[in-house]
């Protein structure tokens, strides 16, 4: 067997399990975001956004709870759809902004690294970012 031939067998091999299917990528791959708490009850808490749409709010319903009174049930939703981050104020009474500018009530606002988020007295930060790609076998 050739050396292009092993590398390429051994990179095949890399994105299958061990049943010989492919690999899943994890949610939103290669792009990655994450609310990082800086205000609130919980400063310094992470949360890693894993679905197509993440609703914050003091809500059962809520994939991020915010406990707070000025915060809504459904205070706010967090849309992903590919490198694309959106956020859309519910209709909540108290409102939602970015970088202190109040947004319109469910109107999509697309959020960029860094944007500053704040839900009642608690303030987020997103950060956005993107996975390498797998380095490459130095001895191909």
């Amino acid at each position: 067997m050739s050396r292009a031939s092993a590398a390429a067998t051994t990179d095949t091999d890399i994105n299958r399990t061990a049943d010989g299917t492919q690999k899943q990528g994890s949610f939103g791959a290669p792009h990655v975001f994450v609310l990082a708490a800086i205000d609130g009850d919980t400063p310094g808490f992470v949360h890693r956004i894993v679905r197509t749409e993440t609703i914050l709010g003091r809500g059962e319903e809520s994939h991020i709870p915010v406990e707070n009174d000025k915060v809504s049930r459904i205070h706010c939703r967090i849309r992903v759809e590919g490198s694309v981050c959106t956020l859309f104020d519910s209709g909540s009474r108290n409102g939602t902004s970015i970088n202190g500018r109040k947004l319109a009530p469910n109107v999509g606002q697309r959020l960029r690294h860094l944007d500053e988020i704040e839900v009642g007295s608690h303030r987020f930060i997103l950060l956005a970012g993107k996975f390498r790609d797998q380095a490459k076998n130095p001895s191909t």
